[in-house]
């Protein structure tokens, strides 16, 4: 990385020599003058290197705004940050190897999913550094305004949910940079040192402290108040193969019942590489409890009965009329997407019965075949829907085999949590059969409107 007070030193330096040697006064006054003009110079290259380790400490240069990736939409995906709705925690986690403290932001979207977004802190701003190939390497503090969601996955700097009490992730290779790693961006090739282990986590208001792994051994701390927000930033030995994963999980708290985090127990059988955490202790009233193993309190947390009904795989029909086109398509479309003629885009239209205003719940098409060509693959909406609205929607992708059965269901994943999102349970809203047999091209295939059981 090339660093411009270094640079300007040397151009000082260069013109005083050039100054000295075109002087026309007598050798005493000439080495005078050298001495004289060296030890300004020196001095104002010494001031600026001061300057330059200032700046690495605080991070008082800021360089440009990161910039929003991608277009946004209120009323699609994740929506957009709500006005008011970002925060910067207090809590902070020291880098191993110094410098700006790390920091997260909580962003309340639109579409009612809560963004977690980790980064440097200088000056009460969360930002990214321009370092390991971000930002051209001009070694500044880039801040990332509350207003923007420049990268949504789950690993990276920002990461969005629906809004649930507990939800805890682990990155194993995040750049000290915080910005995240793209092919497309940078050459960089990191090596360990550039490299941390970000763990983080929400849980909730209830959540007193978290018990986890570090190099030294098993150590307990206090988790923010109000959030149970944690967050813990430690050094990477090695490289691992993928740069900049990560993982997610989620979980729920209803009165003195904490349900269990995915994969088991909070620490159980997933490694502790992946997930530090071993366990969250929790406390509601007088009475305090923990979930996982190796927290100072013994006392498991109740668990709520599971729900019976799956969410994610319904089984009660609406039975209401889902309408089915095929379109044929060009043959250039067909021999560009490495597909046979007659290859086909699907077309679907049905009635909403259930409104859609948040990420809480979506309308998902489901296309079952028993071809073994290229088939129809499913797709979902992820945006709202007015109730009785008609809908239309188009396959993303083409296939050459018309399949069997269209299916559109209706998915509430905030059912869990009444007061985020409506009652409605996850529903078949209907499904269509194709009837127009394989190998017609030329002739839209429309399909029976009538209902059918899963």
């Amino acid at each position: 990385m090339t660093d411009p007070y270094t640079n300007l030193g040397k151009q000082l330096l260069a013109a005083a020599h050039r100054q000295e040697a075109n002087h026309r006064a007598a050798p005493v006054v000439r080495s005078w003058l050298s001495r004289r003009l060296n030890a300004a110079v020196m001095a104002v290259v010494l001031v600026l290197a001061g300057s330059a380790i200032a700046v690495a400490a605080t991070g008082v240069l800021n360089g440009s705004p990161v910039k929003q990736q991608g277009r946004l939409s209120a009323n699609a995906g994740i929506g957009v940050p709500a006005p008011g709705g970002s925060r910067l925690l207090a809590l902070r986690a020291a880098d191993p190897q110094g410098g700006l403290p790390w920091g997260m932001r909580l962003v309340h979207t639109t579409r009612g999913e809560i963004c977690v977004q980790i980064g440097r802190v200088d000056d009460g701003q969360l930002g990214q550094l321009g370092i390991d190939g971000a930002f051209h390497d001009d070694g500044r503090f880039h801040p990332l305004a509350p207003d923007i969601l420049p990268q949504y996955s789950d690993s990276g700097d920002v990461s969005c949910n629906v809004v649930a009490p507990i939800a805890i992730g682990s990155w194993r290779s995040g750049d000290r940079s915080a910005a995240p790693n793209g092919p497309e961006e940078t050459s960089f090739k990191p090596t360990a040192k550039d490299l941390r282990s970000i763990s983080w986590g929400l849980l909730g208001p209830h959540a007193v402290s978290i018990t986890y792994h570090t190099a030294a051994g098993v150590r307990t701390r206090p988790v923010a108040r109000g959030t149970g927000a944690y967050l813990i930033v430690s050094a990477v030995s090695r490289v691992p193969r993928s740069i900049g994963a990560g993982e997610e999980l989620v979980g729920e708290i209803s009165g003195h019942e904490v349900t269990a985090l995915p994969a088991g127990r909070v620490g159980g059988p997933v490694p502790a590489a992946t997930f530090p955490v071993l366990a969250a202790t929790f406390r509601f009233g007088s009475f305090t409890c923990s979930i996982g193993h190796g927290a100072p309190v013994a006392t498991s947390c109740p668990r709520p009965r599971p729900t019976p009904e799956n969410q994610f795989a319904p089984a009660r029909s609406l039975h209401e009329p889902v309408h089915v086109l095929l379109r044929p398509q060009s043959h250039e479309s067909c021999s560009a997407a490495y597909l046979v003629d007659p290859c086909y885009r699907a077309e679907i239209e049905f009635e909403a019965p259930y409104a859609v205003t948040s990420a809480g719940s979506d309308y998902d098409v489901i296309a079952r075949s028993s071809c073994t060509h290229a088939r129809a693959s499913s797709w979902s909406f992820f945006q709202d829907i007015r109730q009785g609205e008609r809908v239309r929607t188009q396959s993303s992708g083409l296939f050459n085999c018309t399949s069997d059965e269209f299916k559109v269901q209706y998915l509430n994943s905030s059912l869990s949590t009444p007061s985020r999102g409506p009652r409605h349970e996850s529903v078949i809203v209907g499904a269509a059969t194709i009837t127009e047999p394989y190998g017609t091209r030329h002739t839209p295939a429309a399909t029976t409107s009538s209902p059918s059981t899963p």
